[in-house]
Protein backbone atom coordinates (compact mmCIF):
# COMPACT_ATOMS: atom_id res chain seq x y z
CA UNK A 1 0.00 0.00 0.00
CA UNK A 2 0.98 3.64 -0.50
CA UNK A 3 1.32 4.27 3.25
CA UNK A 4 3.85 1.43 3.52
CA UNK A 5 5.93 3.06 0.80
CA UNK A 6 5.52 6.35 2.62
CA UNK A 7 6.89 5.04 5.89
CA UNK A 8 9.75 3.30 4.10
CA UNK A 9 10.59 6.66 2.54
CA UNK A 10 10.72 8.28 5.98
CA UNK A 11 13.04 5.63 7.35
CA UNK A 12 15.26 5.36 4.30
CA UNK A 13 15.59 9.12 4.02
CA UNK A 14 17.15 9.07 7.48
CA UNK A 15 19.33 6.09 6.64
CA UNK A 16 20.67 7.95 3.58
CA UNK A 17 22.17 10.52 5.92
CA UNK A 18 24.38 7.96 7.55
CA UNK A 19 26.97 8.25 4.83
CA UNK A 20 27.41 11.93 5.59
CA UNK A 21 27.56 14.70 8.28
CA UNK A 22 28.05 19.31 12.43
CA UNK A 23 28.29 22.07 16.25
CA UNK A 24 29.47 20.15 19.28
CA UNK A 25 27.06 21.37 21.92
CA UNK A 26 24.03 19.21 22.66
CA UNK A 27 20.88 20.79 21.15
CA UNK A 28 18.55 22.67 23.45
CA UNK A 29 15.63 20.74 22.01
CA UNK A 30 15.08 17.58 20.02
CA UNK A 31 12.56 16.51 17.41
CA UNK A 32 9.16 15.46 18.70
CA UNK A 33 7.44 14.49 15.48
CA UNK A 34 7.72 13.94 11.73
CA UNK A 35 5.10 15.87 9.74
CA UNK A 36 4.17 15.44 6.09
CA UNK A 37 1.42 16.29 3.63
CA UNK A 38 -0.29 13.55 1.67
CA UNK A 39 -2.69 15.12 -0.88
CA UNK A 40 -5.62 15.04 -1.00
CA UNK A 41 -5.93 13.76 2.57
CA UNK A 42 -3.99 16.52 4.27
CA UNK A 43 -1.32 16.55 6.98
CA UNK A 44 -0.10 13.49 8.89
CA UNK A 45 2.11 13.26 11.97
CA UNK A 46 4.29 10.48 13.41
CA UNK A 47 5.59 11.08 16.97
CA UNK A 48 9.33 10.34 17.36
CA UNK A 49 8.60 8.74 20.73
CA UNK A 50 6.41 6.15 19.00
CA UNK A 51 9.29 5.30 16.68
CA UNK A 52 11.68 5.03 19.63
CA UNK A 53 9.36 2.64 21.47
CA UNK A 54 8.95 0.53 18.34
CA UNK A 55 12.72 0.48 17.74
CA UNK A 56 13.43 -0.62 21.32
CA UNK A 57 10.56 -3.03 22.02
CA UNK A 58 8.76 -3.72 18.75
CA UNK A 59 5.49 -2.44 20.23
CA UNK A 60 3.25 -0.31 18.00
CA UNK A 61 1.29 2.66 19.29
CA UNK A 62 -2.17 3.15 17.79
CA UNK A 63 -0.92 6.02 15.67
CA UNK A 64 2.10 4.09 14.37
CA UNK A 65 -0.01 0.99 13.77
CA UNK A 66 -1.97 3.06 11.25
CA UNK A 67 1.15 3.09 9.07
CA UNK A 68 2.64 -0.31 9.83
CA UNK A 69 -0.26 -2.73 10.32
CA UNK A 70 -0.09 -3.79 6.70
CA UNK A 71 3.59 -4.72 6.92
CA UNK A 72 4.35 -8.39 7.53
CA UNK A 73 6.08 -9.41 10.76
CA UNK A 74 9.34 -9.94 8.86
CA UNK A 75 9.08 -6.47 7.28
CA UNK A 76 8.47 -4.92 10.69
CA UNK A 77 11.50 -6.76 12.04
CA UNK A 78 13.63 -5.44 9.17
CA UNK A 79 12.38 -1.92 9.86
CA UNK A 80 13.33 -2.20 13.52
CA UNK A 81 16.75 -3.44 12.53
CA UNK A 82 17.17 -0.50 10.14
CA UNK A 83 16.23 2.00 12.84
CA UNK A 84 18.66 0.45 15.32
CA UNK A 85 21.57 -0.26 12.97
CA UNK A 86 24.74 1.34 14.30
CA UNK A 87 27.32 2.76 11.90
CA UNK A 88 30.80 2.85 13.42
CA UNK A 89 32.00 6.10 11.88
CA UNK A 90 33.63 8.74 14.06
CA UNK A 91 32.02 12.16 14.45
CA UNK A 92 35.28 13.72 13.21
CA UNK A 93 35.16 11.77 9.95
CA UNK A 94 31.47 12.58 9.53
CA UNK A 95 32.10 16.27 10.13
CA UNK A 96 35.01 16.40 7.67
CA UNK A 97 32.96 14.71 4.99
CA UNK A 98 29.87 16.91 5.32
CA UNK A 99 31.93 20.07 5.06
CA UNK A 100 33.66 18.81 1.90
CA UNK A 101 32.25 19.85 -1.51
CA UNK A 102 30.76 16.40 -2.17
CA UNK A 103 29.38 16.14 1.35
CA UNK A 104 27.70 19.54 1.06
CA UNK A 105 26.00 18.50 -2.16
CA UNK A 106 24.62 15.34 -0.57
CA UNK A 107 23.55 17.08 2.62
CA UNK A 108 21.75 19.75 0.59
CA UNK A 109 19.87 17.03 -1.26
CA UNK A 110 18.99 15.23 1.94
CA UNK A 111 17.98 18.51 3.61
CA UNK A 112 15.36 19.00 0.90
CA UNK A 113 13.71 15.76 2.04
CA UNK A 114 14.02 16.24 5.83
CA UNK A 115 13.29 19.94 6.30
CA UNK A 116 13.26 22.35 9.20
CA UNK A 117 11.00 25.22 10.28
CA UNK A 118 9.07 26.88 7.48
CA UNK A 119 9.96 24.03 5.13
CA UNK A 120 13.52 25.31 4.87
CA UNK A 121 16.37 23.03 3.83
CA UNK A 122 17.26 20.91 6.86
CA UNK A 123 21.01 20.70 6.08
CA UNK A 124 22.24 22.46 9.23
CA UNK A 125 19.91 20.60 11.58
CA UNK A 126 20.72 17.26 9.94
CA UNK A 127 24.45 17.88 10.08
CA UNK A 128 24.18 18.66 13.78
CA UNK A 129 22.01 15.63 14.49
CA UNK A 130 24.26 13.23 12.60
CA UNK A 131 27.52 14.44 14.15
CA UNK A 132 26.06 14.51 17.65
CA UNK A 133 24.65 11.04 17.11
CA UNK A 134 28.05 9.73 15.99
CA UNK A 135 29.70 11.32 19.05
CA UNK A 136 27.17 9.94 21.53
CA UNK A 137 27.52 6.69 23.52
CA UNK A 138 24.63 5.21 21.53
CA UNK A 139 26.50 5.87 18.28
CA UNK A 140 25.26 6.74 14.82
CA UNK A 141 21.85 5.13 14.27
CA UNK A 142 18.76 6.41 12.42
CA UNK A 143 16.73 6.57 15.63
CA UNK A 144 19.52 8.49 17.37
CA UNK A 145 19.65 10.98 14.48
CA UNK A 146 15.90 11.53 14.79
CA UNK A 147 16.22 11.98 18.55
CA UNK A 148 18.95 14.62 18.16
CA UNK A 149 17.40 16.66 15.34
CA UNK A 150 17.57 20.14 16.97
CA UNK A 151 14.07 21.30 15.98
CA UNK A 152 10.70 20.18 17.37
CA UNK A 153 9.32 19.08 13.99
CA UNK A 154 10.93 17.35 11.02
CA UNK A 155 9.02 18.37 7.91
CA UNK A 156 9.16 15.52 5.40
CA UNK A 157 8.83 16.25 1.68
CA UNK A 158 6.92 13.09 0.86
CA UNK A 159 7.31 13.19 -2.93
CA UNK A 160 11.07 13.66 -2.74
CA UNK A 161 11.26 11.04 -0.01
CA UNK A 162 9.50 8.50 -2.21
CA UNK A 163 11.76 9.41 -5.13
CA UNK A 164 14.82 8.89 -2.94
CA UNK A 165 13.34 5.64 -1.66
CA UNK A 166 12.96 4.31 -5.20
CA UNK A 167 16.60 5.04 -6.04
CA UNK A 168 17.96 3.77 -2.74
CA UNK A 169 15.88 0.63 -3.03
CA UNK A 170 17.71 -0.07 -6.29
CA UNK A 171 21.15 1.04 -5.13
CA UNK A 172 21.26 -0.63 -1.73
CA UNK A 173 18.32 -2.86 -0.89
CA UNK A 174 17.40 -4.63 -4.12
CA UNK A 175 21.07 -5.21 -4.87
CA UNK A 176 20.93 -8.15 -2.46
CA UNK A 177 18.39 -9.77 -4.79
CA UNK A 178 20.72 -9.22 -7.73
CA UNK A 179 23.71 -10.64 -5.87
CA UNK A 180 21.70 -13.69 -4.87
CA UNK A 181 20.78 -14.23 -8.53
CA UNK A 182 24.44 -13.88 -9.54
CA UNK A 183 25.46 -16.48 -6.98
CA UNK A 184 22.84 -18.85 -8.36
CA UNK A 185 24.06 -18.24 -11.91
CA UNK A 186 27.62 -18.94 -10.77
CA UNK A 187 26.53 -22.26 -9.26
CA UNK A 188 24.71 -23.13 -12.48
CA UNK A 189 27.85 -22.45 -14.50
CA UNK A 190 29.83 -24.69 -12.16
CA UNK A 191 27.26 -27.47 -12.49
CA UNK A 192 27.37 -27.55 -16.31
CA UNK A 193 31.10 -26.94 -16.71
CA UNK A 194 33.13 -29.77 -18.22
CA UNK A 195 36.45 -27.91 -18.06
CA UNK A 196 38.93 -29.39 -15.55
CA UNK A 197 39.74 -26.96 -12.77
CA UNK A 198 43.39 -25.83 -13.09
CA UNK A 199 45.66 -26.10 -10.08
CA UNK A 200 48.43 -23.58 -10.79
CA UNK A 201 48.56 -20.81 -8.18
CA UNK A 202 48.37 -17.51 -10.08
CA UNK A 203 48.34 -15.25 -7.02
CA UNK A 204 51.99 -16.09 -6.28
CA UNK A 205 54.93 -14.20 -7.74
CA UNK A 206 55.90 -15.17 -11.28
CA UNK A 207 59.31 -16.22 -12.60
CA UNK A 208 60.58 -12.81 -13.71
CA UNK A 209 62.34 -10.09 -11.81
CA UNK A 210 61.64 -6.52 -12.88
CA UNK A 211 63.13 -3.06 -13.02
CA UNK A 212 61.26 0.11 -12.10
CA UNK A 213 61.79 3.40 -13.91
CA UNK A 214 60.17 6.80 -13.46
CA UNK A 215 59.61 8.95 -16.53
CA UNK A 216 57.49 11.82 -17.81
CA UNK A 217 55.67 12.40 -21.06
CA UNK A 218 53.48 15.07 -22.64
CA UNK A 219 49.82 15.16 -23.60
CA UNK A 220 49.86 18.13 -26.01
CA UNK A 221 46.31 19.03 -24.97
CA UNK A 222 47.49 19.70 -21.41
CA UNK A 223 49.80 22.42 -20.12
CA UNK A 224 51.93 20.13 -17.98
CA UNK A 225 54.02 17.00 -18.14
CA UNK A 226 52.61 13.73 -16.84
CA UNK A 227 54.47 11.43 -14.46
CA UNK A 228 54.48 7.67 -14.88
CA UNK A 229 56.20 4.56 -13.56
CA UNK A 230 57.23 1.64 -15.77
CA UNK A 231 57.75 -1.88 -14.40
CA UNK A 232 59.75 -3.88 -16.96
CA UNK A 233 60.22 -7.67 -16.63
CA UNK A 234 63.79 -8.89 -17.06
CA UNK A 235 64.92 -11.89 -19.10
CA UNK A 236 61.90 -12.32 -21.34
CA UNK A 237 62.50 -14.05 -24.68
CA UNK A 238 60.52 -11.50 -26.69
CA UNK A 239 59.10 -7.99 -26.25
CA UNK A 240 56.71 -7.86 -23.30
CA UNK A 241 53.02 -7.06 -23.78
CA UNK A 242 52.13 -3.76 -22.12
CA UNK A 243 49.48 -3.16 -19.46
CA UNK A 244 48.53 0.41 -18.50
CA UNK A 245 46.82 1.15 -15.16
CA UNK A 246 44.51 4.18 -14.78
CA UNK A 247 43.71 5.27 -11.22
CA UNK A 248 40.44 6.70 -9.94
CA UNK A 249 39.57 10.17 -8.69
CA UNK A 250 41.78 11.41 -5.83
CA UNK A 251 44.05 8.39 -6.19
CA UNK A 252 47.59 7.91 -7.50
CA UNK A 253 50.13 5.42 -8.85
CA UNK A 254 50.98 3.97 -5.45
CA UNK A 255 47.56 2.37 -4.95
CA UNK A 256 48.41 -0.32 -7.52
CA UNK A 257 52.02 -1.14 -6.66
CA UNK A 258 51.03 -4.64 -5.55
CA UNK A 259 49.34 -5.39 -8.87
CA UNK A 260 52.01 -3.74 -11.03
CA UNK A 261 54.78 -5.81 -9.46
CA UNK A 262 52.73 -8.99 -9.68
CA UNK A 263 52.00 -8.60 -13.39
CA UNK A 264 55.62 -7.66 -14.10
CA UNK A 265 56.72 -10.88 -12.40
CA UNK A 266 54.51 -12.75 -14.89
CA UNK A 267 56.19 -11.15 -17.91
CA UNK A 268 54.19 -7.96 -18.53
CA UNK A 269 55.51 -4.42 -18.81
CA UNK A 270 53.24 -2.32 -16.61
CA UNK A 271 52.93 1.45 -16.98
CA UNK A 272 51.12 3.38 -14.25
CA UNK A 273 50.45 7.06 -14.83
CA UNK A 274 49.05 9.83 -12.65
CA UNK A 275 46.36 11.76 -14.50
CA UNK A 276 46.68 15.55 -14.00
CA UNK A 277 43.68 17.24 -12.44
CA UNK A 278 42.15 14.09 -10.97
CA UNK A 279 45.08 12.65 -9.02
CA UNK A 280 45.56 12.87 -5.28
CA UNK A 281 47.70 16.03 -5.35
CA UNK A 282 45.30 18.06 -7.49
CA UNK A 283 42.15 16.79 -5.81
CA UNK A 284 43.67 17.46 -2.41
CA UNK A 285 44.06 21.12 -3.33
CA UNK A 286 40.45 21.18 -4.50
CA UNK A 287 39.13 19.79 -1.22
CA UNK A 288 41.19 22.30 0.74
CA UNK A 289 39.75 25.17 -1.27
CA UNK A 290 42.92 26.17 -3.14
CA UNK A 291 42.38 24.32 -6.38
CA UNK A 292 39.95 24.38 -9.25
CA UNK A 293 36.97 22.09 -9.50
CA UNK A 294 37.93 18.99 -11.56
CA UNK A 295 37.58 19.93 -15.22
CA UNK A 296 34.88 18.27 -17.35
CA UNK A 297 37.50 18.07 -20.13
CA UNK A 298 39.10 15.28 -18.08
CA UNK A 299 36.41 12.96 -19.47
CA UNK A 300 38.27 12.96 -22.79
CA UNK A 301 41.72 14.11 -21.67
CA UNK A 302 42.19 11.06 -19.40
CA UNK A 303 41.87 8.56 -22.29
CA UNK A 304 44.19 10.74 -24.36
CA UNK A 305 46.73 10.69 -21.53
CA UNK A 306 46.94 6.93 -22.10
CA UNK A 307 47.15 7.31 -25.89
CA UNK A 308 50.12 9.66 -25.56
CA UNK A 309 51.68 7.42 -22.92
CA UNK A 310 51.59 4.54 -25.43
CA UNK A 311 53.05 6.80 -28.13
CA UNK A 312 55.90 7.74 -25.80
CA UNK A 313 56.56 4.11 -24.87
CA UNK A 314 56.75 3.23 -28.57
CA UNK A 315 59.44 5.86 -29.00
CA UNK A 316 61.33 4.60 -25.95
CA UNK A 317 61.10 0.96 -27.02
CA UNK A 318 62.61 1.63 -30.44
CA UNK A 319 65.69 3.08 -28.77
CA UNK A 320 66.27 0.09 -26.48
CA UNK A 321 69.45 -1.77 -27.50
CA UNK A 322 68.38 -5.11 -26.00
CA UNK A 323 65.41 -6.96 -27.43
CA UNK A 324 64.45 -8.15 -23.93
CA UNK A 325 63.92 -4.51 -22.89
CA UNK A 326 61.57 -3.77 -25.77
CA UNK A 327 57.82 -3.60 -25.49
CA UNK A 328 55.01 -5.11 -27.52
CA UNK A 329 52.86 -2.02 -28.02
CA UNK A 330 50.49 -3.55 -30.52
CA UNK A 331 49.30 -5.86 -27.75
CA UNK A 332 48.09 -3.60 -24.94
CA UNK A 333 45.89 -4.38 -21.97
CA UNK A 334 44.28 -1.79 -19.71
CA UNK A 335 43.30 -1.78 -16.04
CA UNK A 336 41.15 0.97 -14.56
CA UNK A 337 39.60 1.62 -11.17
CA UNK A 338 36.46 3.77 -10.68
CA UNK A 339 36.90 6.83 -12.95
CA UNK A 340 39.86 4.92 -14.34
CA UNK A 341 37.39 2.16 -15.26
CA UNK A 342 35.46 4.69 -17.35
CA UNK A 343 38.74 5.85 -18.87
CA UNK A 344 39.87 2.44 -20.09
CA UNK A 345 36.42 1.47 -21.39
CA UNK A 346 36.47 4.49 -23.73
CA UNK A 347 39.82 3.35 -25.12
CA UNK A 348 38.18 0.00 -25.85
CA UNK A 349 35.39 1.64 -27.86
CA UNK A 350 32.72 2.76 -25.37
CA UNK A 351 31.40 6.22 -26.18
CA UNK A 352 29.98 9.15 -24.28
CA UNK A 353 26.20 9.05 -24.62
CA UNK A 354 24.98 12.64 -24.49
CA UNK A 355 21.30 11.66 -24.64
CA UNK A 356 21.81 9.69 -21.42
CA UNK A 357 23.93 12.45 -19.87
CA UNK A 358 21.27 15.06 -20.61
CA UNK A 359 18.45 12.87 -19.29
CA UNK A 360 20.31 12.15 -16.05
CA UNK A 361 22.07 15.43 -15.45
CA UNK A 362 20.06 18.28 -16.99
CA UNK A 363 18.62 19.14 -13.59
CA UNK A 364 20.46 21.95 -11.78
CA UNK A 365 21.14 21.92 -8.06
CA UNK A 366 19.33 22.07 -5.73
CA UNK A 367 16.70 20.05 -7.62
CA UNK A 368 18.79 16.90 -7.99
CA UNK A 369 17.72 14.11 -5.66
CA UNK A 370 20.10 11.31 -6.68
CA UNK A 371 22.30 9.72 -4.01
CA UNK A 372 24.49 7.83 -6.48
CA UNK A 373 27.82 9.45 -5.57
CA UNK A 374 29.42 8.52 -8.89
CA UNK A 375 26.92 10.77 -10.69
CA UNK A 376 28.59 13.79 -9.09
CA UNK A 377 31.55 12.90 -11.31
CA UNK A 378 29.65 11.62 -14.33
CA UNK A 379 27.39 14.66 -14.62
CA UNK A 380 30.34 16.96 -15.17
CA UNK A 381 30.22 15.63 -18.74
CA UNK A 382 27.10 17.72 -19.40
CA UNK A 383 29.41 20.72 -19.74
CA UNK A 384 31.24 19.13 -22.68
CA UNK A 385 30.41 19.97 -26.28
CA UNK A 386 28.02 17.17 -27.31
CA UNK A 387 29.94 15.62 -30.18
CA UNK A 388 31.34 12.21 -31.05
CA UNK A 389 34.47 11.76 -28.93
CA UNK A 390 36.01 8.72 -30.61
CA UNK A 391 38.63 7.76 -28.02
CA UNK A 392 39.20 4.16 -29.09
CA UNK A 393 42.83 3.05 -29.51
CA UNK A 394 43.43 0.07 -31.85
CA UNK A 395 46.46 -1.03 -29.82
CA UNK A 396 44.19 -2.00 -26.92
CA UNK A 397 43.21 -5.68 -26.98
CA UNK A 398 41.73 -6.39 -23.51
CA UNK A 399 40.23 -4.38 -20.62
CA UNK A 400 40.15 -5.21 -16.91
CA UNK A 401 38.08 -2.89 -14.70
CA UNK A 402 37.64 -2.53 -10.93
CA UNK A 403 34.51 -0.76 -9.61
CA UNK A 404 34.10 1.15 -12.89
CA UNK A 405 31.74 4.12 -13.16
CA UNK A 406 30.01 5.48 -16.26
CA UNK A 407 27.48 2.75 -16.97
CA UNK A 408 24.45 4.49 -15.48
CA UNK A 409 24.97 7.89 -17.06
CA UNK A 410 27.98 8.56 -19.30
CA UNK A 411 27.56 5.37 -21.36
CA UNK A 412 24.27 3.66 -20.68
CA UNK A 413 23.22 0.91 -23.08
CA UNK A 414 23.93 2.76 -26.34
CA UNK A 415 27.31 4.04 -25.24
CA UNK A 416 28.53 0.53 -24.44
CA UNK A 417 27.26 -1.02 -27.68
CA UNK A 418 30.45 -0.25 -29.71
CA UNK A 419 32.64 -1.99 -27.08
CA UNK A 420 33.64 -5.35 -28.53
CA UNK A 421 36.83 -6.39 -26.73
CA UNK A 422 37.39 -8.96 -23.96
CA UNK A 423 36.30 -7.29 -20.71
CA UNK A 424 36.46 -8.29 -17.05
CA UNK A 425 34.51 -6.28 -14.47
CA UNK A 426 35.19 -6.54 -10.73
CA UNK A 427 32.26 -5.36 -8.62
CA UNK A 428 31.84 -4.82 -4.87
CA UNK A 429 28.52 -5.47 -3.18
CA UNK A 430 29.10 -2.78 -0.53
CA UNK A 431 30.38 -0.07 -2.87
CA UNK A 432 28.98 3.28 -1.62
CA UNK A 433 30.72 5.29 -4.37
CA UNK A 434 29.93 3.31 -7.53
CA UNK A 435 26.77 1.31 -6.71
CA UNK A 436 27.11 -2.13 -8.22
CA UNK A 437 23.63 -2.53 -9.74
CA UNK A 438 23.70 0.65 -11.83
CA UNK A 439 27.44 0.99 -12.47
CA UNK A 440 28.55 -2.62 -13.02
CA UNK A 441 25.71 -5.17 -13.21
CA UNK A 442 23.51 -3.53 -15.83
CA UNK A 443 26.56 -2.41 -17.87
CA UNK A 444 27.83 -6.02 -17.87
CA UNK A 445 24.52 -7.17 -19.40
CA UNK A 446 24.79 -4.47 -22.10
CA UNK A 447 28.26 -5.49 -23.33
CA UNK A 448 27.65 -7.53 -26.47
CA UNK A 449 30.97 -9.35 -26.83
CA UNK A 450 31.17 -13.04 -25.93
CA UNK A 451 34.43 -12.72 -23.99
CA UNK A 452 33.18 -10.97 -20.88
CA UNK A 453 33.49 -11.81 -17.20
CA UNK A 454 31.87 -10.44 -14.05
CA UNK A 455 33.59 -11.07 -10.72
CA UNK A 456 31.65 -9.92 -7.67
CA UNK A 457 32.78 -9.79 -4.05
CA UNK A 458 29.55 -9.16 -2.10
CA UNK A 459 31.21 -7.85 1.09
CA UNK A 460 33.85 -5.74 -0.67
CA UNK A 461 33.79 -1.92 -0.87
CA UNK A 462 35.02 0.69 -3.33
CA UNK A 463 38.44 0.53 -1.68
CA UNK A 464 38.91 -3.24 -1.34
CA UNK A 465 41.05 -3.65 -4.46
CA UNK A 466 43.41 -0.74 -3.70
CA UNK A 467 46.64 -0.58 -1.75
CA UNK A 468 46.94 2.06 0.97
CA UNK A 469 48.98 5.02 -0.24
CA UNK A 470 50.68 7.51 2.05
CA UNK A 471 50.27 10.05 -0.76
CA UNK A 472 46.49 9.66 -0.81
CA UNK A 473 44.37 12.73 -0.11
CA UNK A 474 41.29 11.17 1.43
CA UNK A 475 41.50 9.88 4.97
CA UNK A 476 39.17 6.95 4.44
CA UNK A 477 37.80 5.56 7.72
CA UNK A 478 38.23 1.84 8.27
CA UNK A 479 34.46 1.42 8.40
CA UNK A 480 34.24 2.58 4.76
CA UNK A 481 37.22 0.49 3.64
CA UNK A 482 35.60 -2.56 5.17
CA UNK A 483 37.35 -5.90 5.53
CA UNK A 484 41.15 -5.79 5.20
CA UNK A 485 41.80 -5.35 1.42
CA UNK A 486 44.59 -7.93 1.57
CA UNK A 487 41.84 -10.56 1.43
CA UNK A 488 40.71 -9.23 -1.98
CA UNK A 489 44.10 -8.65 -3.58
CA UNK A 490 44.76 -12.34 -4.43
CA UNK A 491 41.57 -12.40 -6.52
CA UNK A 492 42.75 -9.43 -8.59
CA UNK A 493 46.22 -10.94 -8.95
CA UNK A 494 44.97 -14.37 -10.06
CA UNK A 495 42.25 -13.29 -12.46
CA UNK A 496 44.25 -10.45 -14.04
CA UNK A 497 47.09 -12.86 -14.87
CA UNK A 498 44.66 -15.41 -16.32
CA UNK A 499 42.80 -12.71 -18.27
CA UNK A 500 45.87 -11.16 -19.84
CA UNK A 501 47.59 -14.50 -20.50
CA UNK A 502 44.46 -15.47 -22.44
CA UNK A 503 43.87 -12.26 -24.38
CA UNK A 504 47.30 -10.59 -24.63
CA UNK A 505 49.75 -13.49 -24.59
CA UNK A 506 47.61 -15.80 -26.75
CA UNK A 507 47.67 -18.68 -24.28
CA UNK A 508 44.09 -20.05 -24.47
CA UNK A 509 44.81 -22.68 -21.82
CA UNK A 510 44.53 -19.91 -19.22
CA UNK A 511 40.87 -19.42 -20.07
CA UNK A 512 40.18 -22.36 -17.74
CA UNK A 513 40.99 -19.98 -14.88
CA UNK A 514 38.29 -17.55 -16.01
CA UNK A 515 35.45 -19.73 -14.79
CA UNK A 516 33.01 -19.86 -11.91
CA UNK A 517 34.52 -23.19 -10.86
CA UNK A 518 38.04 -21.78 -10.54
CA UNK A 519 36.77 -18.66 -8.73
CA UNK A 520 35.11 -20.93 -6.19
CA UNK A 521 38.41 -22.74 -5.50
CA UNK A 522 40.19 -19.48 -4.60
CA UNK A 523 37.23 -17.88 -2.79
CA UNK A 524 37.92 -17.28 0.91
CA UNK A 525 36.06 -15.78 3.83
CA UNK A 526 35.58 -13.02 4.91
CA UNK A 527 35.47 -11.79 1.27
CA UNK A 528 34.01 -14.64 -0.81
CA UNK A 529 34.23 -14.38 -4.60
CA UNK A 530 31.74 -15.29 -7.32
CA UNK A 531 32.28 -15.18 -11.07
CA UNK A 532 29.89 -15.44 -14.02
CA UNK A 533 30.40 -15.33 -17.77
CA UNK A 534 26.73 -14.87 -18.64
CA UNK A 535 23.99 -12.85 -16.99
CA UNK A 536 21.41 -11.47 -19.44
CA UNK A 537 19.63 -8.20 -18.80
CA UNK A 538 16.21 -9.84 -18.51
CA UNK A 539 17.61 -12.17 -15.84
CA UNK A 540 18.86 -9.17 -13.86
CA UNK A 541 15.55 -7.34 -14.28
CA UNK A 542 13.69 -10.39 -13.08
CA UNK A 543 15.90 -10.60 -10.00
CA UNK A 544 15.28 -6.93 -9.24
CA UNK A 545 11.64 -7.01 -10.41
CA UNK A 546 12.25 -3.62 -12.04
CA UNK A 547 13.77 -2.03 -15.12
CA UNK A 548 16.59 0.56 -15.01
Amino acid sequence: MQRNRLFSAITLAVVIALGSAIPKQAPAMSAEKISFWYPPFGQFVIPISDLETFAKTGQLSKRLAFYLDNLSSSQQAELRQALNTRYDISHITISQFTYSPIGLVLMNRLGRILQGDGYQNGLLALRSAIILSAASPEGLTPINVLRRFPLPTIELDLNLGLEAYRELSLLWYRKELAIAALKKQSENEIAISKTPIPTQELATKGEFSWQTREFTFQNPEREMTISATLYTPQGTAKPAPVIVISHGLASNRDTFIYLSQHLASHGYAVAVLEHPGTGSKDFGAFLKGFGRTPNPRDHYLRPRDIKYLLDDLERQSKNMPNMSDRLDLQNVGLIGHSLGGYTVLTLGGARLNFDSIKASCDVPEPNVTSFNLSKLIQCRAINLEPKDYDLKDPRVKAIFTLNPIGGSTMFNREGLRPLNLPVMIFASGDDMIAPTVTEQLFPFTWIKGSDKYLAIVPQATHFSFLEKSEKGVLNIPLSLIGVDPSFAHPYVKSLSVAFFQTYLSNQPEFQAYLTAAYAKTISRDPLPLNLVTSFPEDQLEQALSIKP
